[in-house]
């Protein structure tokens, strides 16, 4: 699902409005921002690492909130697309990302011994 419009970024340095398109990619919430003569600036975020992914309805119009890190993004009124099918998709996705994170065990650790070690200099 793709969604297009303004889009609010509060980060550490201060607040910005930009206008972009956001849709998911693997496990990647991608951030097209368009500038003008048809130049983009690509940024993706890790969908296990958003959290307060949140609907809020204001004087008539519905936001969607949701924070990576440091980054605060409110996404609102959107050009394209549909924000609250949006949100649950997102919200969707997280929650599966992060269930497939907890389930995740590491290998044992393998010995190598010296004949090995000598095979993989060469």
């Amino acid at each position: 699902m793709r969604v297009e419009g303004m889009c609010k970024v509060t980060a550490n340095l201060g607040m910005e409005i930009q206008y972009g398109e956001f849709y998911l990619e693997r496990d990647y919430l991608v951030f097209d921002r368009n500038y003008s003569l048809g130049m983009k600036k690509r940024q993706t975020f890790p969908i296990a690492k958003l959290t307060d992914i949140a609907m809020v309805s204001e004087n008539g119009q519905l936001y969607v909130t949701f924070v990576c890190g440091d980054i605060v993004f409110e996404l609102e009124s959107p050009s394209a697309g549909d924000l609250g099918a949006f949100a649950r998709e997102l919200r969707t996705l997280r929650d599966g990302a992060k269930l497939e994170t907890k389930h995740f065990r590491y290998e044992k650790e393998r010995q190598y011994t010296t004949h090995h070690q000598h095979h993989f200099v060469e």
